[in-house]
């Protein structure tokens, strides 16, 4: 629990990133229609900036500890004041919420015949800056004619959901759309050890008895949150009612007893097989969420592995090419300024993503596949139906390595594809063969069948009964090659003899799944930052990060 004391506050104004000096607020959350105004204070920002502060402009508020923030507050300036104690100047914002300060960019999309309501809302959502919770349509159609959309993208997202039959909202930045929904399940388990802090206090919430509860800072903690609560004189589900964060990294909520969670969302990304939480994962989705046939991205993730074997984004070699494409000379200096004018380090995952995709779309390589192939355009290599071809394709046009490592190359990409985005192994419906778990959600990802030996299986699959299921690998065995390209990986890892596994429930906190875990008779290893817990058959419990 050590990142519970590194303390992080991150404030946003008009999309510039204000300095890490002393912030402080006032966060309220209720059911009312009328949301309240919240107070944003940031002490010693120099005359020029204050100057360029004013009504109207937005501003986005993070919170959390360590790298593992969430997000307390959208909204958009209603007033500002100044004031001086000493040498020191306050300047004090009151922050109307207003989540359409994201969902009001402006979208020109138009989608081919035979397009899905699915498809498009996916495309829509992809990097607006929301984090993508569940996406689940009431009734997925079909635009047999095709489809255009202009305008914002709440305009684009709500005629979609209005004519699905869905419903769509937003908690914790964070949007869903969905078939219905009534409560959010957190999976949080609050108690002493994980954040409550004090006792529970009887309260009166509109006439009925309710309960105060506080605990450290936790922005999942909001309007329709549901948790478990573990203290010495209260137990059970509840599900919050109204409440604030404050900026002395204390939630305290007003909260009712539940007996069930009506509708489950969980407060995660959109999972596209149990290996989405991984940086493969994470690039196999961007890829299909473009449009990108399943071969055709197992082409272009081949090739990857080879420039930057486990999908580093940090990757760089004696030449000076950097990132997941090996970026080299005027090509790297154009992924440095797109870096510089998208505010975003460029060694982050998503940048590099969206900076390849804007290359070969309207970028200096957006005529690659025609110029170095006999492909006539981009969405001829993205209908690909072979991921061999696709692989040798895409180092022709966009890596031209002169062939190097093409056999590498291949064999990567038929991995990838036989991976399916972790659809093969660790989603879908269980056969039984490997208990409540898919048949082969154990197995070594790169297809070569090593798996988990059946004491962990065994007691997974206790776990999995005891969390009432759910829980997604993202990791089992790894073979020498598998364990060699996986970041952090240890050469004396466990999972090289099947004996460990790395695991996530969707919605769930990791302590929550640890404690069910350790209950089961296994060792775990708690990894904070990154969501997931490390089960092993030898005894273990430590906090990683």
């Amino acid at each position: 629990m050590s990142n519970l004391f590194r303390r992080k506050k991150q404030l946003i104004i008009n999309n510039v990133v204000m300095p890490d000096l002393e912030i402080d607020f006032n966060i309220a959350f209720n059911a009312d229609d009328e949301q309240p105004v919240n107070d944003v204070s940031i002490v010693n920002l120099t005359p020029e900036t204050i100057r360029g502060i004013g009504n109207g402009q937005t501003v986005i508020l993070n919170a959390g500890y360590g790298d593992n923030m969430g997000n307390v507050l959208v909204g958009k300036i209603s007033d500002t004041s100044t004031s001086s104690s000493g040498v020191d100047r306050t300047l004090k914002m009151m922050v109307t919420p207003d989540v359409n300060v994201i969902l009001s960019t402006t979208v020109s999309k138009s989608y081919a015949p035979g397009t899905m309501a699915s498809f498009a809302v996916k495309d829509l959502l992809n990097g607006i800056g929301l984090e993508v919770g569940t996406i689940k349509l009431n009734a997925d159609i079909c635009y047999t004619d095709g489809k255009v959309f202009s305008g914002t993208v709440d305009a684009a997202l709500k005629e979609i959901v209005q004519a699905t039959g869905s419903f769509m909202f937003v908690r914790c930045n964070i949007i869903y759309i969905v078939d219905s929904v009534y409560e959010i399940d957190t999976g949080i388990l609050l108690n002493a050890s994980t954040g409550l802090v004090g006792s529970p206090e009887v309260v009166d919430i509109n006439g009925a008895k309710g309960y105060k509860i506080t605990s450290l800072l936790n922005p999942m903690l909001t309007l329709g949150s549901v948790f478990r609560l573990e203290s010495k004189y209260l137990s059970g589900l509840f599900r919050v009612q109204n409440g604030t964060h404050s900026g002395d990294f204390l939630t305290v909520v007003n909260c009712f007893p539940t007996d069930e969670v009506s509708r489950y969302v969980p407060p995660v990304k959109v999972v596209a097989g149990s290996g989405e939480n991984t940086p493969k994962g994470k690039v196999w989705t961007f890829l299909i969420n473009k449009g990108f046939s399943k071969a055709a991205a197992a082409g272009v993730m081949g090739n990857i592995e080879v420039e930057a074997p486990g999908y580093d984004p940090n990757a760089e070699n004696p030449s000076g090419a950097y990132g997941l494409f090996q970026w080299l000379g005027g090509r790297r200096e154009g992924l440095e300024a797109f870096a510089t004018a998208k505010n975003c380090p460029v060694n982050d995952m998503q940048l590099q993503l969206e900076y390849f995709y804007e290359e070969i779309t309207t970028g200096a390589e957006a005529d690659c596949f025609p110029t170095y192939t006999d492909l006539p355009s981009l969405d001829a290599f993205k209908s690909l139906t072979d991921p061999e071809q696709a692989a040798i394709l895409f180092e022709q046009a966009f890596e031209r390595s002169g062939g190097a490592m093409l056999g590498d190359r291949i064999e990567y990409a038929l991995a990838v594809y036989s991976w399916d985005g972790g659809n093969s192994a660790g989603s879908g419906t269980g056969d039984g063969s490997d208990g409540n778990f898919p048949a082969g959600a154990f197995q070594c990802e790169c297809g070569c069948g090593l798996d988990c030996v059946p004491e962990l299986k065994n007691k997974m699959n206790q776990v999995w009964d005891n969390v009432g299921g759910n829980i997604q690998i993202t990791s089992g065995a790894r073979c020498e090659y598998q364990n060699s390209i996986t970041p952090g990986s240890s050469p004396d890892s466990l999972h090289k003899t099947g004996e460990a596994c790395d695991c996530y429930v969707p919605g769930a906190g990791v302590d929550y799944l640890a404690n069910a875990a350790q209950a089961a008779g296994l060792g775990t290893l708690r990894y904070y930052s990154s969501g997931f817990v490390h089960c092993q058959t030898y005894p273990a419990d430590s906090a990683m990060d």
